[in-house]
């Protein structure tokens, strides 16, 4: 038997597609559609929980207040107690939603999906990268109306080849399938 040459070139695969193909297998990135169905979900939970306050508004303040849209939490101040119970319900869909992100890498739309968050070196994303720097900063723009043009931007960086929006860039993080086995 020979010893190995220490001067011969690396006999590992560079291919980007059988390299780590076990990795991939178990980590593979989630498909736009997921990602867009999981996003559905959640904004309609997310509808379900400010509806009420939407109930307190008159068909006056609704198309004729002016200046109304300028002011994000105008919804759940200027519409009573129906606007009490949208803000209590938005609270604590938050924080399920944010307990389960930090948790779990998914959200409720997320688990419908069949996806969740890792960080790009496929490790649990946290508190930190997953709500701090990943959705906080979404809903701050989100409420902010001279700027939520900047979600649009973010949306637009997930049509790249790595699928990841802005926000995942910015939190170091990436959705994949859940496999089955998780």
């Amino acid at each position: 038997m020979k010893p190995p040459n220490p001067y011969a070139p690396p006999a590992a695969s560079l291919d980007a597609d059988t390299a780590g193909a076990a990795a991939a297998e178990s980590d593979e990135l989630a498909s736009r559609w997921q990602r867009l169905g999981g996003a559905l979900v959640d904004g309609l939970l997310g509808f379900a929980a400010i509806a009420p306050g939407y109930v307190g508004l008159s068909s006056l303040e609704l198309l004729g207040t002016e200046g109304a849209y300028t002011r994000p939490f105008m919804l759940f101040t200027d519409t009573g107690r129906w606007g009490l119970v949208a803000a209590a319900l938005l609270v604590v869909l938050s924080v399920v939603q944010w307990t389960l992100l930090a948790r779990r890498g998914q959200t409720l739309g997320k688990m419908v999906a069949g996806t969740r968050v890792v960080t790009v070196d496929d490790s649990p994303a946290g508190l930190l990268r997953a709500v701090v720097l990943r959705a906080w900063p979404l809903e701050i723009l989100s409420r902010l109306p001279m700027v939520r043009w900047l979600l649009f931007v973010d949306l637009v960086f997930i049509l790249e080849k790595d699928r990841r929006c802005l926000h995942d860039r910015l939190a170091g993080t990436k959705v994949v399938r859940v496999s089955a086995a998780s």
